[in-house]
């Protein structure tokens, strides 16, 4: 398996996701900006995938040969010597790259098995060493045959990820459930008709340029969000309403994905100073119109349409299913200034679809807002947001630090109702040593206080009891979390990860493998050491090779150092730093690894991955009853909060100035 870069033009992303999509299939690891994590350093995100590619595939288009960005990424690519050039239209690169063959791209209709995939896998082998990978891969079950009675077989399973993958799914499905493919939320029967829920779909742009997709979706968007706070109402998460944006399905099935009975869908049509929109509630079960109603309004009547509809709405699924009486929808007007409006949920998409020039836009946007009407909080709010990441953007010409506090003060002025603000202001702390944990469990603590309904906060919230040790706080967290956007796959791995820490194994297991269902195996060496109990090292290689993905790494002495925590070999973190070495890799950075090869020296807080789950998993209660493990949780800031809170169950005090942990 390699590790891939995707540079392109945000007008290719259509085709780049498609593409990616084919290189996952086939056991790739692919890398393009929508990875880009939720409070990341972005900049250094991107600096640090493009060193750790193995090839890095550029997507030329007319769009992307006038980007600055795609070329500065394809000279890193040529200089590294690592460049796969493709072409999606207008195949004339810019100077400097017309020497290198593209692969051309121009009639790829997304078939994973066509030429132009298999040209770019083959492409991909070449500059690895490896062996381009089958991409008609057999069933689950056909697979895990071969390898039980083909001993010999595993070495390819081992090259091919995708077989990897194939097994780890088969491992990680519980007992008696059927394969098949999942997709947004595990799709099944339609909740039953006590169950009062709903998906609001995002609403078609009708306007005459076709360019207001951004008002339709954000006003699909500001519906949703006030629906999840009626009672007795389940909503379908955005994640998984909006991810069926450009799939022709229908009502039915959508119901069926996102196992909600009701959908409320609809159109946008702005034209200057009106707006009309059209919004239909649809019982899913028998594809029947429950209510429909067209608004032709001026648009400065626009946060009273979103009432009416709102209002609308639970009126009729109180009259149809008796659902009970509940607080009337209020929706308060965000701004008079329209334009501001308009601005604003430009300024919100861009910044949503990341990527540093859509980073930058979003920016200056934001302060248009703000400029065009100061008491604006949401405008804040956001212009908040983009501060906060700005400096991770490479811009560097104020103190975006101190901006964004003051953003996030002004916002909070204005509407101390916002929840966001305290949400992204808690999980801001966690960047700083030693962090100040009271102030970030205040801070998310009051955001979920003013919307219980914030799944990132939740998501957050539930890091930091991972991170002081509290783990039935955690799965609390989590619990909560997914009950909300059950897609939200950070939630369900972190999840697993504590069922680990606690011994509830089966739970654990069974989150990973809902995860595993969607291609998403994120945090997956943390079960190395289950398989290994088991006795099923090839399992145990199979997840090192998922994660550890770089050719050449030492799963062997990785595996070894596991199954022997107590016999460390002397020459072993030599071996780990020459494949460091080699592949220009700082193996410190891995904090697992760093612990289990007991190379405790090389971990302390400027070394620490952030990855605050590996502290506290069983296999590593080695490191905690070190002296190295204390200096940590002191640089980090855990032990004076232990002192304030309470130290958590694996520890136990010895003195006022002394504990220890297991």
């Amino acid at each position: 398996m390699a590790h891939l870069f995707i540079s392109y033009s945000r007008a290719d992303r259509e085709a780049i996701e498609a593409l990616a999509a084919a290189l996952e299939a086939a056991g790739h690891s692919v890398w393009w900006d929508r990875h880009i994590r939720g409070g990341a350093s972005f900049a250094k995100d991107i600096e640090a995938q493009l060193h750790k590619a193995d090839a890095i595939i550029v997507a030329w288009s007319s769009d992307a040969n006038e980007s600055d960005w795609v070329k500065d990424e394809a000279v890193f690519a040529r200089d590294k010597g690592i460049l796969i050039p493709i072409c999606l239209s207008q195949c004339d690169a810019p100077l400097g790259f017309r020497q290198y063959q593209m692969i051309d791209f121009q009639k790829w209709k997304g078939d994973q098995a066509a030429p132009e995939v298999r040209s770019v896998l083959n492409a991909v082998a070449e500059l690895t060493g490896g062996a381009a990978p089958v991409l008609e891969t057999a069933a689950a079950k056909s697979l895990i045959a071969k390898l039980i009675t083909e001993p010999a077989y595993m070495a390819g399973a081992a090259a091919a990820l995708a077989l990897v993958a194939a097994v780890l799914l088969f491992v990680f499905r519980p007992p008696g459930e059927p394969g098949g493919e999942t997709d947004i939320a595990a799709a099944g029967p339609l909740p039953a008709p006590t169950e009062v829920s709903i998906a609001v779909l995002p609403f078609a742009d009708m306007s005459p340029e076709g360019n207001q997709e951004y008002f339709a979706d954000g006003l699909s968007e500001e519906l949703l969000n006030v629906l999840v706070r009626v009672d007795g109402l389940k909503v379908a998460s955005r994640t998984s309403s909006f991810a069926l944006k450009n799939e022709a399905l229908g009502i039915s099935d959508i119901a069926e994905r996102l196992k909600v009975n009701h959908i409320l869908e609809g159109s946008v049509r702005k034209m200057g100073s009106r707006i009309r929109i059209t919004a239909q509630l649809i019982d899913a079960r028998d594809d029947r119109h429950l209510w429909s109603e067209t608004y032709d309004r001026q648009l400065s009547d626009l946060f009273r349409i979103q009432e009416e509809i709102a209002t609308a709405v639970v009126v009729e699924l109180r009259n149809q299913l008796g659902m009970k009486e509940s607080a009337p929808v209020n929706i308060k007007t965000a701004t008079r200034n329209m334009s501001a409006y308009d601005t604003y949920l430009k300024a919100r998409e861009l910044f949503a679809a990341r990527g540093i020039a859509n980073v930058q836009e979003s920016l200056r946007l934001f302060e248009q807002v703000v400029e065009m009407d100061p008491t604006f909080a949401k405008g804040w709010e956001g212009l908040a947001a983009v501060y906060g990441v700005a400096t991770s953007y490479s811009i560097m010409d104020r103190d975006y630090s101190a901006l964004a506090l003051a953003a996030n003060k002004k916002a909070l002025e204005l509407d101390p109702d916002l929840s966001m603000p305290y949400a992204v202001i808690g999980l801001t702390y966690r960047g700083h040593y030693p962090t100040p944990w009271a102030e970030s469990f205040d801070n998310l603590n009051k955001a979920v206080e003013r919307d219980p309904k914030n799944v990132s906060a939740w998501q957050w919230l539930g890091m930091n009891y991972i991170a002081v040790g509290a783990h039935e706080d955690a799965i609390s967290a989590f619990n909560t979390c997914l009950e909300l956007d059950e897609a939200r796959q950070l939630c369900r791995r972190y999840r697993s990860v504590v069922n680990l820490m606690l011994g509830n194994i089966d739970e654990a297991m069974s989150d990973a493998g809902i995860n595993a269902e969607v291609n998403y195996f994120g945090g997956f060496d943390a079960y190395i050491p289950v398989f290994l109990e088991r006795n099923e090292r090839m399992m145990a290689f199979a997840a090192s090779r998922m994660i550890n993905w770089r050719s050449g790494f030492p799963h062997k002495e990785y595996i070894s150092a596991l199954e022997n925590p107590e016999d460390q070999l002397p020459d072993r973190l030599e071996i780990f730093s020459g494949w460091g070495a080699e592949k220009k890799v700082d193996v410190t950075d891995k904090t697992n690894v760093m612990m289990a090869l007991r190379a405790y020296d090389a971990i302390n807080v400027d070394t620490f991955d952030n990855d605050y789950e590996d502290l506290w998993l069983p296999h590593f209660a080695h490191y905690r009853r070190s002296p190295q493990f204390k200096q940590l949780a002191e640089d980090l800031g855990l032990t004076a909060y232990w002192r304030e809170n309470g130290f958590p169950a694996q520890c136990r005090v010895l003195s006022e100035t002394d504990y220890e942990c297991s």
